[in-house]
């Protein structure tokens, strides 16, 4: 059974604490590490938490702040020496290229590894399709930001699996059959002179759904992000009841405001992030999130979370 993690690297705002590093979550699958943002030290804390960079092969990028971005030049500059990777793709909003291209001329900086940055404009309310791999996929949305800004969500692909008592009923002679694997990809099968769709022998197991929202004001692509997640990650900068103020001056989210979205999502988990360094105790971030949804969670650097489908 495929076993998916979350990996809190960092946690913080725009200028890291001791406690806390610049913004940078690693999603874990299925041999996989996808990268979500890549603040100032995140290699630092991939060490830290042991996780091998053989496995980091696609970064995502939800906007060039500094931020989220600081540790990216380094970090490729690492992966691009680990022999088992042969291609780093970036993904991220309009002008990553021209961004990435700036750190790459900061330095001297020679791979032979392929770097591709590829970036996506979703349109407004749109949910945009940018991988489709084995057994999951990865789309993001148009937030709003500051500056052009897009979050992720990742889903892995549902299944269908047999239900022996439908099987039984409907064609025994089928049990154990080869054919039964088309049905398990949806896909009907033909039998002794009849067809027999997939709906009427399997059962359809949703794939789980995580998804990565940062930096943003409340609006269509977060809810649309968040719709149905089974783990939401979720910006929650400033504390509403002392300064929202502050969150609408500078394009961010007050706890109340993630556990709202969260709310009317139907989300059944949701993971807070990305806390401004004035709080030394996120204790009341955390509670008066959960005012709101019950079902909440502050992340600290370090952190890792095992999911599940409930």
């Amino acid at each position: 059974m495929t076993q998916t993690k979350i990996h809190f690297l960092g946690t913080g705002c725009m200028s890291p604490t001791k406690e806390r590093h610049h913004l940078s979550v690693a999603l874990e699958h299925n041999g996989n590490i996808f990268l979500f943002d890549c603040g100032e030290a995140t290699q630092n804390r991939i060490k830290e938490m042991k996780l091998p960079h053989g496995k980091i092969k696609k970064i995502f990028i939800s906007h060039w702040h500094g931020d989220h971005t600081l540790g990216l030049l380094g970090l490729v500059q690492t992966l691009s020496n680990v022999d088992t990777i042969e291609n780093i793709e970036i993904h991220g909003p309009i002008d990553s290229k021209k961004y990435f291209n700036h750190m790459l001329q900061s330095t001297i900086f020679e791979t032979e590894t392929k770097i591709e940055v590829i970036e996506h404009s979703p349109k407004e309310g749109e949910l945009l399709k940018i991988l489709d791999g084995a057994g999951y996929e990865i789309s993001c949305a148009k937030l709003n930001h500051s500056v052009p800004c897009i979050g992720y969500t990742f889903k892995q692909k549902d299944t269908y699996n047999i239900d022996l008592e439908k099987l039984k009923k409907i064609e025994p002679k089928l049990e154990n059959n080869i054919l039964l694997a088309r049905t398990k990809m949806g896909l009907p099968i033909e039998f002794e002179g009849r067809t027999i769709k997939a709906d009427e022998i399997t059962y359809k197991k949703e794939g789980l759904k995580v998804s990565f929202v940062f930096d943003t004001r409340p609006c269509q692509g977060a809810k649309i992000l968040a719709e149905n997640a089974d783990y939401l990650v979720m910006e929650s900068t400033f504390s509403f009841k002392k300064h929202s103020n502050k969150a609408e001056e500078y394009d961010h989210m007050s706890a109340k405001e993630t556990a709202e979205i969260a709310s009317e999502s139907g989300v059944k988990n949701l993971l807070i992030t990305h806390f401004s360094q004035r709080y030394k105790d996120i204790t009341e971030i955390e509670e008066e999130a959960r005012e709101y949804f019950e079902n909440t969670q502050a992340t600290e650097d370090l952190m890792t979370i095992k999911l599940k489908k409930e």
